[in-house]
């Protein structure tokens, strides 16, 4: 893989400008995919405009002033997904990386005690020795558990649903299944970026499978894959407020 990235070739919805510069950052190997990511140099400089220059943005990073999801982070690589939780010490501001009809993805304000946890979607499940299974999430985590039968395929934790997890730490703190009366953040396809409520699900979780959601009260078909349940009827953290 190529250790740099041209400004053309880059994901449109970055906030950069293609004419200005030959060369961006390329996000580094990490917890979210390049497509779904944005490097969190460019966050500081391009989004928040907290430093005017990487130079910059690298020295405020070395000095230890800006967490993701309750670490410090130094590294102006490191891709910044959906969910993440980015704290600025020196503002006292709290950000979460939301979907955006615009932007694809967004930075949203939020108070710190939303800053406490973070939401998680479960995107694989294998079964281990001694009855423990281990959940895969979307932002790269690995989390093993004791289950009294793993091969019950009526278990708690099933693809797609989406854990509440605590920052840091990430202790389970709740679970919102992908089931109807879930309230929803569609993450892709034409409905990126709005929130609805789920009606009804398909019988087998196929990623290409369809569901009904409610999205301001008109009904719509939403690929499986693209929904993100943040709430039961009602969300649990902020969706408004794009930086």
């Amino acid at each position: 893989m190529s250790r740099h990235l041209k400004t053309y070739p880059a994901q449109r919805y970055w906030p950069i400008k293609i004419k200005e510069h030959t060369f961006t950052i390329r996000p580094a190997s990490g917890p979210h995919p390049l497509a779904l990511s944005i490097p969190l140099g460019m966050i500081l400089r391009d989004t928040l405009r907290i430093a005017a220059t990487v130079s910059e943005a690298k020295n405020i990073l070395s000095e230890g002033k800006v967490f993701v999801d309750g670490e410090v982070r130094k590294d102006y690589k490191l891709p910044i997904g959906l969910m993440d939780i980015i704290y600025l010490k020196p503002a006292d501001t709290y950000y979460r990386v939301m979907p955006d009809r615009l932007k694809k993805l967004a930075l949203m304000k939020i108070s710190p005690e939303q800053a406490s946890f973070k939401l998680v979607r479960i995107m694989g499940k294998r079964t281990l020795k001694d009855k423990r299974v281990q959940l895969n999430t979307h932002d790269g985590r690995s989390m093993s558990m004791k289950v009294e039968d793993p091969f019950d395929i009526k278990m708690e934790y099933a693809l797609y649903d989406v854990l509440k997890i605590a920052i840091p730490g990430a202790e389970i703190l709740e679970r919102f299944p992908l089931e109807a009366d879930a309230y929803v953040a569609i993450i892709g396809g034409a409905h990126n970026g709005k929130y609805g409520t789920l009606i009804e699900t398909p019988a087998t979780r196929g990623a290409k499978r369809l569901a009904k959601v409610a999205i301001n009260g008109v009904e719509s078909t939403v690929t499986l894959k693209y929904l993100f349940p943040i709430g039961k009827g009602s969300p649990i953290i902020n969706t408004s407020e794009v930086a």
